[in-house]
C-alpha cells in the first residue's frame, strides 16, 4: 500500500517546491515559474523507513500547490520587480 501525499510534506519556497521525503522537486527557471528542472530523488522508490509514496500522487500535489503559490506571489517571477517576493 502507497503512503498518503499530504500538504506537510512539501516546502514551498520562491527558489521552487520540494517534497521532503523523498527529495523531489521542482526548480523554476528565472522569470519563468512554470517551466524549470524536476529532480525526481528518490521518488518511485521505497524508502528506508518503508514508506512508499505515488510519484503520480507527489506530482499532481507538486502541480497544485506550485500553482497555488504562483498565484499567491504574482511578483515573485517578475524580473522588473527584485526582491519582492
Amino acid at each position: 500500500m502507497s503512503t498518503p501525499v499530504t500538504r506537510d510534506q512539501f516546502v514551498v519556497a520562491p527558489e521552487g517546491i520540494t517534497h521532503v521525503p523523498t527529495g523531489a522537486a521542482f526548480t523554476p527557471h528565472p522569470g519563468s515559474p512554470l517551466s524549470g528542472n524536476l529532480r525526481l530523488g528518490q521518488l518511485g522508490s521505497r524508502l528506508p523507513n518503508g514508506d512508499d509514496h505515488r510519484p503520480d500522487e507527489v506530482r499532481a500535489m507538486m502541480q497544485r500547490l506550485w500553482a497555488e503559490y504562483v498565484e499567491a506571489n504574482p511578483t515573485a517571477f517578475d524580473p522588473s520587480r527584485p526582491g519582492e517576493a
